[in-house]
């Protein structure tokens, strides 16, 4: 279908490839913070012991984080207040206020059985700390400081959600940030000398009280933007809207859905415990650098649609529903490709860029580029899924995505351990992406047989073709630099072909680059 249906006479459509710009700047602003403060921290304690405790238990809080803050109560939530809506504002408020008491309660619970229970989780999620002296319990500790951000960072996530919901994209994007200043404040203090009477064991348990309070300054900073919405943060009884409860409890299979690459990541890190210290770390760091694009647009591109999805799914409209789905997929599909390739063949020098300092050694930044590079092969396969699988949820069919991600897992985690051994971390990132590739089929699949949308209608090849010719020009530019300074090498390689990926989109006619332009060009 001509592009100009997409972004001219459909205003949704249209709204799309605006917002998608927007929220991609917003949640640029947001990665840039992040990437400053994971820099910081592994300056300032190295990438060992305390900063693999530090993410070994950070890893255990961010699945909740990831899952939730990031598309599981959108993906449920946002369908059914929708109805709500059309039943009128005091439905919808009546709604919002049965959900606000079941997620309030329920994290409250989640809260403090993380607390009393953090050894045991630790020790499932990171079974090898046993056998180094301190570490298992140090990890458990930090769990333990780190568990009260998943009470105020799920009640963010419905803020979130409601003003999803109400088209308010922005705000919720930019709230995460919070998260990073807090952590950076806190770096930037003991660089000045505050704190200095702590050791490094108690400063890393500073710096994970901090990530703790800014889940609270995350929630606080929507909520004004929540009251003008109409919403109230009174309780009320869940069983007088019998709507709430179900909605709830269909939120914890899309957790797991939606949360399929950091589950993927935990599995890993539980594997990665087993070997020389550093792994972890090495794992956390690769990983941000690939939810970078992941959040920044596929994650975003769902965040957007999944609106409008619903709101066509609400009312049987199947054609609207196609014809919505179809510019979040290739949105998804154009970023993912070429920043596959890029982030592979650029891994070492990125690393060194970003991470290679203070404490943090060139045999880490190696570490950390392999496993970079095989997880960013698996960046496609994450893009499609994150849509996909909010498409599937915005029809309200639950069955599919729950089976095709508890599959995914599963093959990672049996994939994870014939390839650790003769490839170490970068064996274990190989592994999910294989697994995201083959849940990426599936939901496909899923969608041509469950909304009659083809995958062959998306632009496939000849994206494809750009981002094999930039990819080129990356590793010869990476190579022809090499002797240089990572960040030099960095800096002329990567947005060199970004230029030649657009350039050759625009040779190639390729309309649907829009999406990601805002239609600049």
């Amino acid at each position: 279908m001509d592009i100009v249906y997409y972004f001219m006479v459909e205003n949704a459509n249209s709204s799309l490839c605006r917002g998608l710009s927007g929220i991609a700047g917003a949640g640029l602003a947001a990665k840039l913070l992040g990437y400053a403060r994971d820099a910081l921290l592994v300056a300032f304690f190295g990438g060992g012991v305390l900063a693999d405790a530090y993410y070994a238990a950070f890893r255990l809080v961010n699945i909740f984080r990831r899952t939730v803050g990031e598309g599981a109560l959108n993906a449920v939530f946002i369908p059914l207040l929708e109805k709500e809506k059309l039943r009128g504002p005091a439905a919808a408020r009546a709604f919002f206020a049965s959900a606000w008491t079941v997620i309030f309660c329920g994290s409250a619970m989640l809260c403090a059985a993380g607390i009393i229970f953090s050894r045991q989780l630790v020790t499932l999620a990171a079974w090898g700390f046993k056998d180094v002296p301190g570490q298992l319990a140090l990890t458990a500790l930090l769990a333990a400081i780190l568990m009260p951000h998943l009470l105020f960072v799920n009640t963010a996530a419905l803020f979130t959600a409601a003003l999803n919901s109400a088209r308010k994209f922005l705000l919720p994007a930019l709230a995460p940030a919070l998260f990073s200043i807090c952590v950076i404040g806190v770096l930037l203090f003991f660089h000045a000398g505050f704190f200095s009477g702590l050791d490094a064991r108690g400063k890393i348990m500073l710096v994970a009280a901090a990530a703790a309070a800014s889940g609270l300054l995350q929630a606080l900073a929507l909520l004004p933007s929540l009251r003008r919405e109409g919403y109230s943060l009174e309780f009320a009884n869940p069983l007088k809207n019998l709507g709430a409860a179900p909605a709830l409890l269909a939120a914890a299979p899309a957790a797991i859905t939606l949360a399929q690459d950091q589950l993927s990541l935990l599995i890993n890190t539980a594997y990665a415990s087993f070997l020389a210290p550093g792994s972890i770390t090495a794992i956390y760091n690769s990983a941000r650098l690939v939810q970078f694009p992941v959040s920044l647009f596929a994650a975003a591109a769902a965040t957007l649609a999944l609106p409008e999805l619903a709101a066509r799914a609400a009312v049987g409209d199947a054609q609207g529903f196609r014809d919505r789905l179809k510019p979040a997929l290739a949105a998804a599909w154009l970023i993912m490709l070429p920043a596959a390739l890029g982030l592979a063949i650029t891994a070492l020098p990125v690393c060194r860029a970003l991470f290679e300092h203070g404490n943090f050694s060139a045999q880490q930044s190696a570490v950390t580029a392999r496993a970079l590079a095989w997880l960013a092969l698996g960046l496609p396969a994450y893009g499609i899924n994150k849509v996909a699988a909010a498409a599937l949820y915005a029809m309200g069919r639950q069955k599919a995505p729950i089976t095709i991600t508890s599959a995914q897992l599963l093959l990672n985690a049996l994939l994870a351990l014939p390839l650790m051994s003769p490839m170490g971390v970068g064996g274990l990132m190989l592994a999910t992406s294989l697994s995201s590739w083959a849940a990426a089929l599936a939901f496909l699949h899923t969608l041509k047989r469950q909304a009659g949308f083809s995958p062959l209608s998306l632009p496939l090849f000849r994206p494809a073709v750009a981002a094999a010719v930039s990819g080129l020009a990356a590793l010869g530019l990476r190579e022809m630099l090499a002797p240089a300074d990572p960040l030099a090498v960095t800096a002329a390689a990567v947005p060199a072909a970004v230029i030649i990926y657009f350039l050759i989109l625009i040779a190639l006619k390729v309309e649907e680059r829009a999406l990601i332009t805002g239609g600049k060009f």
